[in-house]
C-alpha cells in the first residue's frame, strides 16, 4: 500500500487543476451565454426603443402641426420629448441587464445637480427658455430688436434664440439675457410706420413740397391710404429744413416700401426743382478797406 501511495497522490496532483479546469470552464459557458444574451437583449432594446422613440416624436410633431401648435412651442418641446423618451428606454435597458436601475436613477440625479451646480447660467437659460414660451414676448418669424441686436426670429431652443438678419447673418443669443431686457417686437401689429427724414432749402417752398411729397404717398400702393399720413416740418437745422415724413405699411411689405419712398420721393423733388441741401459753409474775409467779401464753399 505504501509503494502505491506516490502514484495516488501524482494522479490527484494532475486531476485536480483539470477538475477545477472544468468547472471555471462549464461556468464562464453558462455565465457568458447568460450574459451574452443579456447583452444582445440590451442592444437590441436599445436599439428598437430609439427608433420608437423617434417614430413617437415624428407623430407628435406631425400632431403639433394638425393642430397648428406655434413653431415656437414646437421647437422648444419637441427636443425634450426626445430626449425624456430616450432616458427611460436607458433605464429600462439597465433593467434589464440586472443591474440596479433606482440606484442607476439615483446616479444621474446626483451627476445632475453637479452638472446643475457648475452651469448656473444654463440652467437660467432654459427657465428663460420655459418663460418665452409661455408669455410670448415673441415667437418664430417675428422681428424684433434686442440689447443692439436685430432680426427676424429664426428658432428659440432650450438654451438660446436665433436671429436671422437682413445681412444674412444669424445671431445668438442666450435666452436669459433676452427675456431680462428690453424687447421691441415690430411684429405684433398688422401696420408698421415707416419714417422718412428729408432735408430741403430754407429758399424752397415748404407747402410746394408737401404737396409734392403727399402725392408720391398716394401713388405708392404699398402705403395703407385708410392710415394717417403725415408731411411736418421736423426741424430747423444749419443748412436744410428737415421734414418728417410718416405713414403705415404692413409689416410683410416695410423695407420693398423703405426704399421705393426713399427713391420716388428724390424723383419727385428733383423733377419739381426742390432741392436737397448738403451743409456747406459761409465765410467773411476782410480786407483793409473794410470790404467784405464773402466766400461760398
Amino acid at each position: 500500500m505504501q509503494e502505491n501511495e506516490p502514484v495516488d497522490s501524482l494522479k490527484d496532483v494532475i486531476e485536480t487543476p483539470l477538475r477545477d479546469l472544468e468547472y471555471v470552464t462549464n461556468l464562464l459557458i453558462t455565465k457568458g451565454s447568460e450574459i451574452g444574451w443579456s447583452l444582445v437583449s440590451a442592444i437590441l432594446t436599445l436599439t428598437v426603443g430609439f427608433w420608437l422613440a423617434n417614430r413617437i416624436r415624428k407623430i407628435v410633431e406631425k400632431r403639433m402641426i394638425a393642430r397648428d401648435v406655434d413653431l415656437s412651442i414646437r421647437t422648444f418641446l419637441i427636443p425634450i420629448i426626445n430626449i425624456v423618451l430616450k432616458v427611460i428606454i436607458v433605464i429600462f435597458v439597465v433593467d434589464r441587464l440586472g443591474l440596479n436601475a433606482s440606484g442607476f436613477i439615483a446616479a444621474i440625479g446626483g451627476v445632475g445637480l453637479a452638472v446643475g451646480l457648475a452651469l448656473q447660467g444654463s440652467l437660467s437659460n432654459f427657465a428663460a427658455g420655459i418663460l418665452i414660451i409661455i408669455f410670448k414676448p415673441f415667437k418664430v418669424g417675428d422681428y424684433i430688436i434686442s440689447q443692439g441686436l436685430e432680426g427676424t426670429v429664426e428658432s428659440i431652443s432650450i438654451l438660446n434664440t436665433k436671429l436671422a438678419t437682413a445681412k444674412g447673418q444669424v445671431i445668438t443669443l442666450p435666452n436669459g439675457n433676452l427675456f431680462n431686457n428690453p424687447i421691441t417686437n415690430y411684429s405684433v401689429k398688422e401696420f408698421r410706420r415707416l419714417d422718412v427724414n428729408i432735408g430741403i432749402s430754407y429758399d424752397d417752398d415748404f407747402e410746394e413740397a408737401q404737396k409734392v411729397i403727399l402725392e408720391v404717398l398716394r401713388k405708392e400702393e404699398l402705403v395703407e391710404k385708410d392710415q394717417n399720413m403725415t408731411v411736418e416740418i421736423l426741424e430747423f437745422a444749419d443748412s436744410s429744413v428737415n421734414l418728417a415724413v410718416r405713414c403705415m405699411i404692413k409689416n410683410e411689405n416695410y423695407w420693398t416700401a423703405y426704399w421705393r419712398l426713399h427713391r420716388n420721393i428724390k424723383y419727385a423733388l428733383d423733377k419739381n426743382n426742390i432741392s436737397i441741401p448738403y451743409p456747406h459753409t459761409e465765410m467773411i474775409v476782410r480786407n483793409s478797406s473794410n470790404d467784405q467779401l464773402p466766400i461760398n464753399d
